[in-house]
């Protein structure tokens, strides 16, 4: 029996030191540490000078013998003084990639059920998460000052024209529809969600950090996909809705057939 234990104790040492690290972006697609670094080097030919980009961790998936890293691209300000000896130092030393770990709070909620909200309409109605409940849900959060949220509004419009039968789609503000005149900006932008005003504390409660953020919820309420903009091709081209790689369509399949 104690020779049973220790091989048993031995196997499970084994599985956790043998663990795979992989990469991904938030459509799924996995990369490598090779890859990573590409995207970074031609990323940086694209920046002013002043400019830094850096791949940050903002969430892990840990399983026994796999740890998904999932990788986004922030800007930064460069820190260092420019001089051409310490940049030409500070390049060499950035071939090795770091990849720094900055959880993304939001993310700790997936395959949770969202935590309920009350908020109300742009005509006044009050709107609750358990209205929703028996069919997918798209909770699309935006700002009036934010360009990408106003931005991906056409797309998103075409998404609900194609699935409104089967899925529901709404979208929050943080902005009062009286005090910051929601209609009349809704009025040119050909938005078919129903707007719900107020969201601020929603949004807060949900530690989101920034917009736009679509939450892909089941229909039992609970949060199943987290992504930010609509998917482009590329710079200010969204993907059409039969192009594969429109994992916002692929998502809601997924949802509707569950």
């Amino acid at each position: 029996m104690k020779t049973i234990l220790i091989s048993a104790l031995l196997l499970l040492s084994f599985k956790g030191f043998s663990q795979v690290n992989l990469y991904a972006f938030s459509n799924g697609d996995f990369v490598t540490e090779k890859k990573i670094k590409e995207f970074i080097t031609a990323g940086k030919k694209t920046l002013p000078a002043t400019l830094d980009l850096q791949a940050i961790i903002y969430h892990k998936v840990i399983k026994p013998d796999t740890v998904i890293n999932y990788i986004k691209f922030v800007q930064s300000k460069k820190s260092l003084a420019l001089n051409p000896a310490l940049e030409e130092r500070h390049i060499a030393k950035s071939d090795a990639i770091k990849l720094d770990y900055v959880q993304d709070s939001i993310f700790l909620l997936l395959n949770k059920k969202l935590p309920s909200f009350k908020l109300k309409n742009l005509e006044g109605k009050e709107v609750a998460m358990i209205d929703f409940i028996g069919k997918p849900l798209l909770i699309n959060f935006w700002a009036i000052w934010c360009t990408p949220c106003v931005a991906e509004m056409p797309s998103l419009s075409l998404l609900k024209q194609k699935y409104a039968d089967k899925m529901n789609f709404i979208s929050i503000t943080g902005e009062s529809a009286v005090d910051d005149g929601l209609v009349d900006f809704l009025k040119d932008k050909g938005f078919n969600f129903e707007v719900l005003e107020k969201g601020e504390d929603f949004k807060k409660e949900l530690k989101i950090r920034a917009l736009p953020v679509n939450l892909f919820i089941d229909k039992y309420g609970v949060l199943r996909f987290i992504e930010g903009n609509y998917p482009l091709a590329s710079i200010g081209n969204p993907y059409p809705l039969d192009d594969k790689n429109n994992f916002f369509v692929t998502k809601i399949e997924e949802l509707i057939k569950e």
